[in-house]
């Protein structure tokens, strides 16, 4: 997903600058990021480097565009492992769309940066990639009804390799983020086509694998799930152990989390209180799998660049 977003005017000045998952010092980290920016791109043109086309760091890509006429650069950061494709499209929309609004701006620009922030609707509509929730499963455990309880339209569309995939956008509040896109998929499936399926994977955020509870499709998805895991670059798992209401028949989550080893919470998709339930549920994992995994990249960023 892209944390941040940065247009360095002439002389490497900061015009704007947008972070998508907050530290508590966002001001001075823009600032000392931009810095940074300016001095290594400078650095490349004087050894006759050319321009910056991405940079890459541990758990970070910087990737950059430039208008020369105004003598701006755009700089969007995503993950190490998200497409660096999916971010130049943004970054070049980013870059039209600040210049059509400020180009006469830019020209006689003294410096003052709140005329720039006209741009944030634009921005967080149109430039923010949402972080990706794939649930997956058998059929049967209830993953469309559990999609179902968050509100929004289901989607069904195709990927380059034409194949299906049903998403919806979900609108967040309360979190340092606008949007995700939760995405259902058959386990069975994926592992039968790995290779397939292998891009698609690499693009998510967060898995969560639903089961029934029940002996027989704990025993089924447990086998698959280390397959599953080894296909996968970054995404953190979790388990959602649904149909706990069938109390003769479900094992605890607390049980199932010891023999899948992975971070489990109980659900019943069926309950009164599901759709609040499971959004509480969603709102944490974002929390933990995104936000604060963000702030301590970008936080670990800053150290290292100012050493």
């Amino acid at each position: 997903m892209i944390s941040r977003i940065f247009v360095i005017a002439s002389g490497g000045l900061l015009a704007y600058s947008k972070c998508f998952v907050e530290t508590d010092d966002s001001t001075t980290d823009d600032d000392l990021i931009s810095g940074f920016i300016t001095a290594i791109s400078n650095f490349a043109m004087e050894i006759k480097g050319g321009k910056i086309n991405s940079l890459n760091f541990k758990n970070f890509n910087f990737v950059f565009a430039y208008d020369d006429d105004f003598d701006c650069m755009f700089v969007i950061v995503i993950d190490i492992d998200d497409l660096e494709d999916e971010a130049k499209i943004k970054v070049e929309l980013l870059k039209e769309e600040f210049i059509a609004r400020f180009g006469n701006t830019l020209k006689k620009w003294t410096g003052e940066v709140l005329i720039f922030r006209e741009i944030n609707e634009f921005v967080e509509q149109n430039i923010y990639i949402p972080p990706k929730v794939l649930l997956v499963g058998e059929d049967g455990v209830g993953k469309t009804t559990i999609m179902n309880l968050f509100p929004g339209e289901t989607i069904l569309e195709l990927d380059e390799d034409l194949n299906e995939i049903i998403q919806k956008a979900i609108n967040v509040k309360g979190l340092d983020l606008n949007q995700f896109i939760l995405r259902e998929m058959n386990l069975e499936e994926i592992i039968d086509n790995s290779k397939i399926y292998r891009p698609l994977l690499n693009a998510v955020d967060v898995i969560c694998i639903v089961t029934n509870s029940a002996a027989s499709n704990l025993g089924r998805t447990q086998k698959l799930v280390p397959t599953l895991i080894k296909m996968v670059k970054k995404a953190d798992f979790y388990v959602i152990a649904n149909f706990q209401d069938l109390k003769d028949q479900a094992f605890e989550p607390q049980k199932i989390e010891e023999s899948f080893g992975i971070k489990t919470f109980g659900f019943s998709a069926s309950g009164e209180t599901a759709k609040e339930e499971i959004f509480t549920l969603m709102v944490e994992i974002l929390s933990t799998s995104i936000i604060k995994k963000n702030q301590k990249k970008q936080l670990a960023i800053l150290h290292d660049d100012s050493n």
